[in-house]
């Protein structure tokens, strides 16, 4: 199974690559590239002993073959902490959780790139890899398999040009991520950061 995401996500990169390839030459634009660097943190809390917290950084470069196209490839890494206990007799559970995520993303930017407010739309494929770690109580630490999966993702943002190389950036992304079984996650991000052109 984990071959066959590999082999899933290897073959939408390269058509990404070869759809960027063939539009290059297309673009009467020069070709330009944005690197970015993004910070997210998400919190849900139910009540003292039902929360969640977790945080997020991702870096990512994005090459433009057009005005307001651009193929984005980016990394991230996330950690978060579950805390669970439905009665106050039961024992405590604890979910630690560290996630990476490769992702391949067209933007589409509804504005040209000396415009101060740039918003944007974005949808492409990621590779996600997620480990959990588990702890009831006083009891022994269990760590489960790692979860492995290629997903479809997609986001909206927007982009604030302060200069003509340098913004601040914040996106919003979702994707469903499955996990076994024939189950899935609703995942989500909210994310900012800054962002300089070359």
């Amino acid at each position: 199974m984990k071959f066959a995401n590999l082999k899933i996500m290897k073959t939408s990169v390269q058509i990404l690559a070869v759809v960027a390839l063939i539009l290059i030459p297309l673009s009467s634009h020069a070709l330009f590239t944005e690197v970015g660097l993004n910070y997210g943190r998400k919190k849900q809390s139910y009540d003292a002993n039902n929360n969640y917290d977790s945080e997020s950084t991702t870096a990512s470069v994005s090459f433009y073959f057009a005005e307001k196209l651009a193929l984005e490839f980016s990394y991230t890494e996330a950690a978060g902490i579950q805390n669970i206990r439905v009665l106050a007799t039961d024992e405590p559970r604890t979910i630690y959780q560290k996630t990476r995520i490769t992702g391949a993303d067209l933007i589409v930017v509804f504005a040209d790139k000396k415009a101060l407010l740039q918003p944007f739309v974005k949808g492409g494929v990621a590779q996600i890899s997620r480990v959990q770690t588990i702890k009831d109580g006083n009891l022994s630490v269990q760590t489960l398999e790692p979860d492995v999966a290629v997903a479809p993702s997609y986001g909206v943002g927007l982009k604030i040009a302060l200069t003509e190389t340098f913004g601040i950036k914040a996106s919003y992304s979702v994707w469903q991520t499955p996990i076994g079984g024939g189950a899935k996650t609703n995942d989500d991000a909210l994310q900012a950061g800054v962002t300089w052109m070359f």
